[in-house]
């Protein structure tokens, strides 16, 4: 089974998400002119109002079981009281019978107590019973005033002495009485044991339906909960998704792309400010590459144009050399009185003359070995030469090394008014280490990376004081690197200067 990528998944997912009614949910929340603190507070509130709900729903249902336990309760009283009765009915006759057999007043007032205890009871009863239980309450009054009537006709035939007549009384009166009320207080007492069965079965079902109600509503709550959470969370996360494609391609330089998201908060705003900048960067590519394209022509034509002023110094060096080098000849044959004795009137200036032709020819080979070098047309002549007798042999153009070190000093003797010059080669590795020390002028910190240019100097100045072109750094720099080194320089002004470069131990010239 084909695995997909992470991004496809997710991508699948947001698609089944948007398409499902769960995804208009999530639209419609974003639509919602809001901003985000509101509806992420809104979010909080009705969930903090889902579990109010759920409280006053649990409390309900608590409020429901405590009144149907306290009926249970009261239920449980009548038939305490119902018991009562029947135990008042019982002494009674208990007491009728003894009264009888002792025929003296003790009997009397015990039967007379329990009546009082059967009617303050049966009263108690009488004021919480129910319509249906009132009718069978007065059935039992009236049968006991029958049944004290018979208690106090027995009562007086024992007293004047006709037992017979209080036999028969208590056969055919009292006892049928009692047990009429025997049955009627049953009545009652079935009555009310029905009801705390039935209240037991309410309970009993109630606890089944609270527990229902509340996992029901739980449930719900959870579910609901839920579905507000990822509607709400969604409604951010996909203007999220959406940014984060829109920069992925702004990244990759597809500019002018848009964010379309239905958000009408934080989000709404910040996709319309990623839209213009989306457009300002389209604008601006399309600008830079009519500028670029228009710099290319410009670097071209640039490029011509030095490869020509190269050319042109090349063959222009060659031409002014021929002759110089003539006239170099030439005062060298006068000094040397080849054409007669030199007068000492004339021998000064032919020496002058000598001098400054060979300080311009030192400036033309300058010229002509930087128009060979930007022309591609300078080779390294490649050999071994020794750096410093300690040091093992090295290959490259010890002739063009001599030239950097012959660079470096004049500069350094050049800019030195006061102080020294130092020269040091070491070994490090593969590498040879040259240093050239002064403690001269120096150079400002904001010109160091200045002083490598062609035609540049750091003050124009120096130039009239100390003279040059300032090329001699310049091919310096491009020779040490055609040996495949670099060149930097650590200058503190008025403190001096020290430059350094290195150039491979074995060189093969191919950087050239």
């Amino acid at each position: 089974m084909t695995r997909l990528p992470a991004a496809d998944r997710r991508s699948e997912f947001r698609g089944g998400l948007l398409s499902s009614p769960l995804g208009a949910l999530v639209r419609a929340v974003a639509r919602v002119r809001a901003s985000v603190h509101v509806k992420l507070l809104a979010g909080f509130l009705f969930i903090t109002l889902l579990f109010i709900a759920m409280s006053a729903v649990s409390l309900q249902t608590l409020a429901a079981t405590s009144r149907t336990m306290n009926r249970l309760d009261q239920a449980h009283e009548h038939v305490d009281w119902s018991r009562q009765i029947e135990q008042a009915l019982a002494m009674q006759m208990h007491f009728s019978a003894m009264a009888l057999l002792s025929r003296d007043d003790p009997p009397i007032s015990l039967i007379m107590r329990e009546n009082n205890r059967f009617n303050d009871t049966l009263a108690r009863f009488e004021t919480v019973a129910r319509a249906e239980e009132r009718a069978l309450i007065q059935a039992i009054r009236d049968a006991q005033e029958d049944a004290m009537a018979s208690v106090a006709d027995g009562v007086n035939a024992v007293r004047d002495g006709r037992l017979a007549d209080a036999m028969t009384a208590l056969r055919t009166r009292q006892e049928p009485t009692y047990r009429r009320i025997e049955e009627l207080v049953g009545q009652l007492v079935a009555a009310e044991e029905s009801r705390m069965a039935s209240l037991r079965r309410s309970i009993a079902d109630g606890h089944r339906y609270s527990l229902r109600l509340m996992g029901g509503f739980a449930v719900v709550s959870i579910v609901v909960a839920l579905v507000g959470g990822v509607v709400i969370s969604w409604s951010f996360i996909l203007p999220v998704q959406e940014a984060h494609g829109f920069l992925s391609e702004v990244a990759k330089g597809r500019f002018g792309g848009t964010i379309v998201v239905p958000n009408r908060d934080e989000f709404g705003a910040l996709a319309e400010h990623m839209n213009w900048m989306s457009h300002e960067l389209r604008r601006f590519d399309d600008e830079q590459q009519v500028a670029a394209e228009k710099l290319g022509g410009l670097n071209e034509r640039l490029a011509q144009a030095s490869q020509a002023k190269s050319e042109f110094l090349a063959n222009m060096s060659h031409e002014l050399r021929t002759p110089l080098n003539a006239i170099l000849g030439f005062t060298e044959i006068m000094l040397d009185d080849q054409y007669g004795e030199v007068s000492a009137g004339f021998r000064e200036p032919l020496t002058d003359i000598q001098t400054n032709g060979r300080h311009l020819l030192g400036l033309i080979n300058d010229v002509l070995d930087l128009s060979k070098i930007e022309a591609g047309r300078f080779e390294l002549g490649v050999e071994e030469y020794l750096a410093q007798e300690i040091i093992p042999p090295a290959r490259g153009d010890g002739r063009r090394i001599t030239q950097c070190l012959l660079n470096l000093t004049g500069n350094a003797l050049k800019f030195t008014p006061e102080g020294g010059v130092d020269i040091e080669v070491r070994l490090d590795g593969e590498w040879l280490v040259y240093r050239v020390s002064d403690t001269g002028i120096g150079i400002p910190a904001d010109e160091i990376e200045n002083i490598f240019s062609e035609f540049r100097q750091v003050d124009p100045t120096i130039t009239r004081e100390y003279g040059g072109t300032g090329l001699g750094l310049s091919i310096t720099k491009r020779l040490v690197e055609m040996h495949g080194g670099r060149i930097w320089v650590e200058s503190e002004p008025g403190k001096g200067s020290t430059f350094f470069f290195t150039v491979p131990l074995n060189a093969d010239g191919e950087c050239a």
